[in-house]
């Protein structure tokens, strides 16, 4: 018997959307997290570069 209050096509817009707005914030701290990356790279070559 269906549950007439339920609606699954809503549940999985739903579950849909979350998983989009999760892999946005997942791409984005990869981004940053390379950023940081590079950053440190281009610190350590400074460094190693300017016989200071």
């Amino acid at each position: 018997m269906a549950d007439p209050t339920h609606s699954p096509a809503s549940e999985h817009d739903v579950r849909s959307m979350a998983a989009v707005v999760a892999a946005g914030v997942v791409l984005v701290a990869l981004l940053v997290a390379t950023a940081g990356v590079l950053g440190a790279i281009v610190d350590v070559a400074g460094w190693a570069m300017g016989g200071r």
